[in-house]
């Protein structure tokens, strides 16, 4: 044995005699196999003589970095035939396959006869293995035209994700792997693996999380371009870890700025601290977007390799609806990626800036330096560097707060859908309950069904269905108003009824079908045996009940419930969706069009027995009823519920929300109608609960927010409204005397589609292309801050990025009549003013004109 060989076993040995677990040593003689504690945290595979090898990353239990390579597992496809007699020869046929491409060969290396669920039938399919992953596809290519085949699914699955499936491996939880020692090139400990499974439910305790930020050279009236500007400096935060490392000498006294030579040597150490500090999670604020492609552009400048992966690996892009960067062994984790798909529809912040988010998730933001002078300070005044790498670390320390706050979250969705925390990080509602799908079938026996072709989502995108029922308000000020909403309506309808593909038209119970309430009455659901999908769904809302109740018993607040509580009542939520969206697998438009006939169908059933029971129905809306007590008490609305739930069928519950002491609902646009979503209530404890008024929505200015909400504040709280006039009239002379703020002037818009695409520029996409000019990314699904500025001209001429407006040079004209007034007519108008009383008859004609 040469003296790597013997290293490497004294490495191992003294791995395990350090660790948790030493029951692999007998008498203090090392055994070949001893059994590792991990938490999964990543993983990748390798082609290894021929073979497709895993490579999984995680730490174990007394804190150690471990990879556990497995080298007993195989790609593979599902074949099922149109006639199971004619496997035999199926199988003789396939098992000959093999494509030859260039140097590659793909090849079948066995099958397994299996019996499978597949759309509510039990079939007996075949089971393709492939010698490498890639070889999948070109199998499947190669064989799709037999006339045996009736279908073929699961080609379409990642290898990894198809391992941690099959293998029931849950990251971020214990898993326990049999390993003996294993020689390959690593940063962490590695071991070669016999066994691999779930150890327990527990959780990684206190991840190593390190977060950076660059900052870069803005040279040529502030354009970003990696190719040509340096990067100036980087940030790092983790536990008791801070550090900033410039290239630029200047005097300080913190001890944290650390400097280097030059740019080269700044992307060296970038390296070495991850090294050094060995972190579980790698995170940052729209670093798949900016800090690790542009480190990447600068680093191949110098011939620099950005392995930091612990297999030595560069950092990987994966680039599709947009850009992501892995990293082998390190989840790295985008901030803004994972609030901007998940966490986002709880904020109120009008965009997902650092700073905005950092304020309402952390209750701080960035500190106010002038970015745009950087490049002028770097290269004429280094004496004032200093303020910019505080700034720097400040950045690096809101990502670290965000990752810190939001893993629960995170942790939570890992645990319930089963992939790694890079990806679950970066996946939208639906991909979220495909994968949870996903995940289930093994338990079900189930074959996934496939991914649509092209021409299929053309076709699905063409198909519709009826939405939710809407029982329109009449616009007025209500009081004693009680709210009742059904609990999860459509996750209990496709509970309650049985609603999936598999259980769509069954033969089973044609003869005592009961069709679902769409208007051609064509749809059935079994009756008999329960759907894979429903199954899924009532497991969900059943385990959210039990978690529920532990949160309400118990005494302290426990973060890591409430986030699985909202995570499962994310999925619950999104199946129905899921069924209706044209790139699912488990596509339904025939379920999704029975779930929401039957939501129509119970909101009828509830405004009808309310209306026959004296009550006053004032809007009705999806899954909630607004009923005027109108006399009654409270306890008549809560008898009425009850009645009503003895009538549902399954986990149907209709629930009561609240009571409210007063309420207003408005008129939509050009109609005598009240305008759908959109009320006010005056709760109990005299807060406001808003829906659909301009104060809860993104794209308006805060002063006509700030307005809107103090007008409701006086009309429903103080009933005063000659107050709430007054209100308005001061608002609008502030503005006219130039006494509103910069800042709450300013209007936010959503890109809802790329730059190029917008036929008519309204004064964002103008605004966006300024940008863009600049040399900022922009790209659909940003939100552009702008304010409309004072002067002649259209008005998308005169929409100027925030910074590059003086304080009170907006256009005092156009907020008043384009975002105050707007805000507040239709309530003035409930009030019973007319535009003539308010006016005072003769030619004016605007509101706005009124204010003076």
């Amino acid at each position: 044995m040469d003296f790597k060989e013997i290293y490497k076993v004294y490495l191992f040995f003294s791995f395990f005699t350090n660790t948790f677990l030493n029951d692999g040593f007998l008498g203090g003689v090392m055994v070949d196999k001893v059994k590792v504690q991990f938490y999964p945290l990543d993983l990748t595979y390798h082609i290894i003589n021929d073979k497709a090898v895993i490579y999984l990353f995680g730490r174990a239990v007394d804190g150690r970095q471990v990879c556990i390579v497995d080298e007993d597992f195989e790609p593979y496809f599902w074949v099922v035939l149109k006639n199971e007699e004619d496997i035999e020869e199926f199988v003789r046929k396939v098992e000959k396959v093999k494509v030859e491409e260039k140097k590659d060969v793909a090849s079948v290396v066995k099958t397994v006869v299996e019996r499978k669920n597949f759309i509510g039938e039990e079939v007996k399919a075949v089971k393709v293995f492939c010698n490498l992953p890639k070889s999948v596809p070109v199998i499947r290519e190669a064989i799709k035209d037999w006339d045996f085949i009736r279908t073929i699914n699961e080609f379409d699955i990642p290898f990894t994700r198809r391992y941690l499936i099959d293998k029931g491996i849950i990251p971020l939880t214990l898993t326990e792997a049999e390993v003996s020692a294993y020689s390959v090139k690593s940063r962490v400990d590695t071991f070669k693996a016999y066994k691999v499974k779930q150890a327990s439910e527990d959780s990684i305790k206190e991840p190593r999380i390190l977060a950076f930020d660059i900052e870069t050279y803005g040279s040529d009236k502030g354009r970003i371009d990696s190719k040509k500007n340096p990067i100036l400096m980087v940030s790092f935060y983790g536990e008791n870890f801070r550090k900033v490392i410039t290239w630029k000498k200047f005097k300080t006294g913190h001890d944290y700025i650390e400097f280097v030579e030059g740019e080269d040597q700044l992307i060296e150490r970038f390296k070495e601290v991850i090294n050094m500090q060995k972190p579980d999670i790698l995170t940052g604020y729209f670093s798949d977007g900016f800090d690790l492609p542009y480190l990447h552009e600068r680093a191949e400048k110098y011939k620099i390799k950005l392995d930091i992966g612990h297999d030595f690996s560069n950092i990987n892009f994966k680039r599709g609806l947009s850009e992501a960067v892995s990293i082998n062994g390190i989840a790295h984790i985008d901030m803004f990626k994972f609030i901007r798909r998940v966490i986002a529809r709880r904020l109120e912040t009008d965009t997902y800036s650092l700073d905005a988010v950092s304020k309402e998730i952390l209750g701080e933001g960035k500190m106010k330096v002038d970015m745009d002078n950087l490049s002028d300070v770097w290269d004429n005044k280094p004496e004032e560097i200093e303020q910019f790498c505080e700034y720097n670390l400040q950045d690096s320390l809101l990502a670290y707060k965000l990752c810190v706050k939001l893993f629960p979250n995170l942790e939570e969705l890992v645990k319930i859908v089963g992939l790694t925390p890079y990806d679950i990080s970066r996946m939208g509602f639906s991909q979220l309950v495909e994968w949870f799908i996903m995940r289930q079938t093994p338990e079900f026996n189930e074959i996934a069904m496939n991914n649509p072709h092209h021409d299929d989502v053309g076709k699905r995108r063409m198909q519709t269905y009826a939405g939710a029922f809407v029982y329109q308000p009449k616009p007025g000020l209500y009081k004693d108003i009680a709210v009742f909403d059904f609990r999860s309506l459509y996750p209990s309808i496709i509970v309650s009824h049985n609603i999936g593909p598999d259980t769509l038209n069954c033969k089973c119970c044609k003869d005592k079908a009961e069709y679902a309430p769409t208007d051609k009455k064509e749809y059935y659901f079994c009756k008999d045996k329960k759907g894979f999908l429903p199954s899924l769904v009532k497991e969900i809302i059943e385990r959210r009940t039990r978690i529920k109740d532990i949160i309400k018993k118990s005494k302290t607040k426990n973060l890591l419930l409430e986030a699985r509580s909202e995570a499962l009542k994310v999925l619950a939520n999104s199946f129905y969706g899921y069924l209706g969206f044209f790139g699912a697998r488990w596509y339904s438009i025939e379920c999704a069009r029975s779930v929401t006939a039957y939501g129509r169908y119970y909101i009828h059933k509830t405004i009808e027995k309310a209306e026959k029971e004296g009550f006053k129905v004032l809007y009705g809306d999806t899954d909630s009823v607004f009923l005027s007590l109108d006399g009654k008490k409270e306890e008549d609305g809560i008898r009425f519920m009850e009645e009503i739930n003895e009538e549902l069928p399954g986990v149907m519950e209709l629930e009561y929300e609240g009571f409210y002491p007063a309420g207003i609902f408005v008129a939509a646009k050009m109609s005598a109608f009240g305008a759908k979503k959109k009320y006010a209530l005056l709760a109990k404890d005299g807060s406001i609960k808003v829906t659909g008024f301009e104060l809860v929505r993104r794209n308006w200015s805060l002063v006509a927010k700030e307005t809107q909400e103090d007008v409701l504040k006086i009309i429903l709280g103080e009933k005063d409204n000659d107050k709430a006039l007054q209100h308005v009239q001061k608002v609008i002379k502030d503005l006219r005397d130039k006494k509103v703020s910069n800042e709450k002037v300013i209007i936010h818009t959503q890109l809802t589609k790329e730059i190029g695409d917008y036929e008519n520029k309204g004064p964002h996409v103008a605004v966006a292309e300024r940008m863009k000019g600049k040399g900022i990314e922009v790209g659909a699904g940003m939100v552009i801050d702008y304010i409309i500025t004072s002067g002649k001209g259209i008005i998308r001429d005169r929409a100027k990025i925030p910074d590059e407006v003086n304080e009170g040079d907006y256009d005092s004209d156009y907020y008043i009549n384009n975002q105050v007034i707007p805000a507040i007519d239709k309530i003035f108008e409930v009030l019973g003013f007319k535009e003539e009383d308010l006016v005072g008859g003769g030619e004016q004609s605007k509101l706005g004109k009124f204010f003076k």
